[in-house]
């Protein structure tokens, strides 16, 4: 195997020309920039204390940079999987924090195995388990949630309940214990937040509101006034080792593993693909799969937690002109300085100003605008949005994901089940044929029906396809002399169906109809000659509905 397909992003780097170091210098210092508070904030929603962001945060870049296909994604800690996380190890750790530290890279060497596994079986299409209905319900559900799970550290009001609907409840019956300047200064955070994310997009927003907010409560001395802190932070760094944890604490932990590596890869993939395409090139996603895998191991031995993709540290680097991974490197080094020389200061932040961090990526991932596409174009799907969004909400994050792909695939399932179907005439003034409802249908040809059916033929759509074609030649009873099934939508069969096709082309024979099949592809066609169902018995095949229809026009000469 080429040295290049399993290192894609060391292969760019080797072609690396001097004219791109600037503008990946500046763009990996922003990213830096962004990544020292995000990452302090998003282990806090993992349930651990700051400086494990840092440590999810210093190899999975450098990491990606060798594997990922990707030259502009922004790996790392990221609030959906701290929080699925969260959700799977406190579960398991029954309120002992030494088993719960030791789980979390445990959980996300998990991940990274999965995924390579993955890779390496090529499941790269998995990704598409989530449709669109349902990846915008799940990521509106991961941002209210986010948005719910800081409403403590927002107003100081203790609240104790981990659900959507019960913390708003609590607080609800506690405002009497808001901590004013708590809310005021976080308040005041998060509308600086937005405002520079909306004026000023390519400036590290976050780092400039954190630090802004250190300086003010130190000089005003807001934490003697109940302004909380974050606290002492140790500068020593990571000793590379593998998690250490039981095999049935592993085996405990698959489901939230699985759950992580499904979100994380999707979000990875989509991401990667919408920005790939803006620069004109195409990412693998069976490499990406194999990407995540590498950089959540990496996470693992340096004791950090399961880690995915960001957007905002994705379209930064973009919107710079960066052209290559040395990003991520640079953004890694940047943080890696930080934790060591300046980890004293970092004690300082007050946890508002964190808080507002989640708050505003929460308030970034709810898309509003997706719910207005979807309105638009299907009510149904927008329906299917709320329901996936409100299961995020209602149950915990990792019954959500499973309700999600569970959603999607019944979808999925609904549409071949009860697919599209057509009666076919020759359009007018056209070389083919066309549903009868098209405007530009013309007549059909007396004694012919032309019959169409979308999905591919299996077990739980035979009898809709059998009633379907019976009623079209009900509707006309006794006119028709040949039955032309247009199979180019069909492109599999199974049994069920050959099962059906025998009897209904028994039924079919039995009123003098001859039945062709026009556009079979290789697969269904080698099914039919299997099953004995092509001959004068059976189905006539024809290459074209052209070549069928002649073939009935010439059936008297």
């Amino acid at each position: 195997m080429d040295w290049r397909t399993v290192l894609p992003g060391l292969a760019v780097l080797s072609r690396y020309q001097r004219e791109w170091l600037r503008t990946d210098v500046m763009a990996g210092l922003t990213v830096g920039a962004m990544l020292v508070p995000q990452s302090m904030a998003y282990a806090e929603l993992a349930g651990l204390p700051p400086r494990a962001g840092f440590f999810a945060a210093l190899l999975p870049p450098v990491v990606y940079a060798l594997f990922g296909s990707s030259r502009h994604l922004g790996v790392g800690p990221e609030p959906g999987t701290a929080v699925l996380a969260a959700a799977g190890v406190a579960a398991l750790a029954a309120g002992d924090a030494a088993r719960y530290a030791a789980l979390m890279p445990a959980l996300a060497l998990l991940v990274g195995v999965i995924a390579v596994v993955g890779s390496l079986l090529r499941l790269g299409f998995l990704a598409q388990l989530l449709s669109k209905p349902v990846l915008v319900g799940y990521i509106t559900g991961v941002g209210l949630t986010l948005l719910s799970s800081q409403l403590s550290k927002f107003t100081g009001v203790p609240i104790a309940s981990g659900e959507f609907f019960a913390r708003f409840w609590e607080l609800a019956h506690k405002l009497a214990r808001v901590q004013w300047i708590t809310l005021a200064f976080a308040t005041l955070s998060l509308l600086a937040l937005l405002a520079l994310r909306k004026r000023a997009p390519k400036l590290p927003g976050a780092l400039i509101v954190v630090t802004a907010g250190s300086l003010i409560a130190w000089a005003l001395s807001l934490d003697a006034r109940g302004l909380r802190l974050l606290g002492a932070i140790s500068a020593a760094l990571p000793t590379p080792a593998l998690p250490v944890a039981s095999p049935h604490d592993f085996a405990r932990l698959v489901p939230t593993a699985l759950g992580i590596a499904l979100v994380g890869y999707t979000d990875n993939v989509l991401t990667g693909r919408s920005i790939a395409a803006k620069h004109g090139y195409a990412i693998d996603p069976n490499q990406e799969l194999a990407a995540l895998g590498t950089i959540n191991i990496a996470s693992a031995l340096t004791g950090g937690f399961p880690v995915s993709s960001s957007a905002s540290r994705t379209a930064v680097p973009s919107s710079l002109g960066s052209k290559t991974q040395l990003v991520g490197v640079i953004s890694a080094l940047f943080l890696l300085a930080t934790l060591v020389l300046l980890a004293p200061l970092l004690s300082r932040i007050p946890q508002a100003s964190l808080a507002a961090v989640i708050v505003a990526a929460a308030i970034a991932i709810i898309d509003v605008a997706g719910y207005r596409a979807l309105w638009k174009v299907s009510r149904t799907e927008f329906a299917l949005a709320v329901v996936t969004a409100l299961s995020v909400m209602v149950f915990d994050l990792l019954t959500g994901v499973l309700l999600a792909v569970g959603l999607s695939v019944l979808v999925t399932f609904a549409k071949i089940t009860v697919p599209h179907d057509a009666i076919l005439v020759r359009g007018e003034g056209l070389d083919g044929w066309v549903d009868s409802d098209n405007p530009e249908a013309g007549k059909g040809l007396e004694g012919l029906l032309v019959y169409r059916f979308d999905a591919p033929l299996f077990f739980a759509n035979t009898e809709r396809f059998r009633t379907r074609l019976l009623d079209a030649l009900e509707r006309n009873p006794g006119a028709e002399e040949w039955v032309v099934l247009d199979f180019e939508g069909v492109g599999a069969v199974d049994a069920t169906a050959l099962e059906m096709l025998e009897g209904l082309a028994a039924e079919l024979r039995a009123q003098k109809l001859t039945i062709a099949v026009a556009r079979a592809n290789h697969r269904a066609l080698a099914a039919i000659q299997r099953a004995g169902l092509h001959g004068p018995d059976g189905f006539v095949v024809f290459a074209t509905i052209n070549a069928a229809v002649r073939a009935f026009s010439e059936r008297a000469k």
